[in-house]
């Protein structure tokens, strides 16, 4: 009788052990450190870049023809908040995307992720990006999701219906975006947005000096973009990267003097 109280007691001992260490466990994973993968990018002369010489160089394969808008306020009541909602839809496909990004331009990291977490992201989001974009100098970090959706009637390669594309915008808004100031403020600027665009983009697969790159050709209103990039994991590694980047389309006469972002491409023409 007293070996089987004993072994009730151990079993019960043992029970408890594996629920708090499963307490435990859940309490790490709901307090994941938000750790952002970086993206390195450069633009690179677009006079120099025929297709030819894009699949030649980077040793690439075409991806997609994409048009991408942008939806904001004639007065960017958006952009001026660091919200970007973005529309890609894709030639000879029914798919597309609509990309809802927050972003902190220059804002040091620790403190960018103190604010992301006091709105509830605590890094297991599985369906948002969380990212450290690197460009012309600038480190932006961004909080991103991304909504795959079918064309419509209304919103397809040929033509986007503006009021249309609004009512899929605000409808497929993450509640972590929508809410962040407030849904209220979100939807009556989203009420007031024009269209930006569309933009013409080319999407490539390669490499550039040993690591996987992405290259991508904008153009709209008879301006041209080709930009490169790569992402990275380990922010020293990226640190690396991004020097060997730069001093090699230095030195190859490749790098532009215009390092602004595709957003800013698009929006301040």
């Amino acid at each position: 009788m007293m070996n089987q109280m004993k072994k009730w007691a151990l079993n019960l001992c043992l029970i408890g052990t594996i629920l708090v260490s499963i307490m435990f466990v859940g309490s790490v994973q709901a307090k994941a450190a938000i750790v952002p993968e970086h993206e390195i990018k450069f633009n690179i002369k677009s006079e120099l870049f025929t297709e030819t010489d894009i699949l030649n160089i980077f040793q690439a394969t075409k991806k997609d023809e994409v048009k991408v808008y942008f939806f904001d306020t004639p007065q960017r009541a958006f952009l001026n908040e660091d919200y970007i909602q973005r529309l890609r839809v894709y030639k000879g496909s029914n798919k597309m995307d609509i990309t809802y990004k927050k972003r902190f331009l220059n804002t040091p990291l620790d403190e960018a992720i103190a604010i992301t977490e006091s709105h509830g992201f605590t890094g297991a989001e599985s369906n948002y990006k969380f990212e450290m974009d690197s460009k012309g100098g600038n480190r932006t970090f961004t909080i991103s999701r991304k909504e795959s959706l079918k064309t419509t009637s209304k919103v397809s390669y040929d033509a986007v219906d503006t009021n249309a594309a609004k009512k899929l915008t605000f409808e497929n808004a993450p509640k972590k975006i929508l809410n962040w100031d407030s849904e209220a403020w979100y939807q009556n600027t989203l009420s007031q947005a024009v269209v930006y665009g569309p933009a013409k983009a080319t999407t490539y697969k390669g490499s550039f000096a040993g690591y996987e790159a992405d290259i991508e050709v904008w153009q709209y209103q008879g301006e041209m973009m080709v930009e490169l990039s790569t992402k990275e994991e380990d922010a020293l590694k990226a640190a690396v990267i991004e020097k060997e980047w730069h001093d090699q389309l230095e030195s190859a006469g490749y790098l532009s003097d215009d390092q602004r972002g595709k957003t800013a491409f698009v929006m301040d023409m």
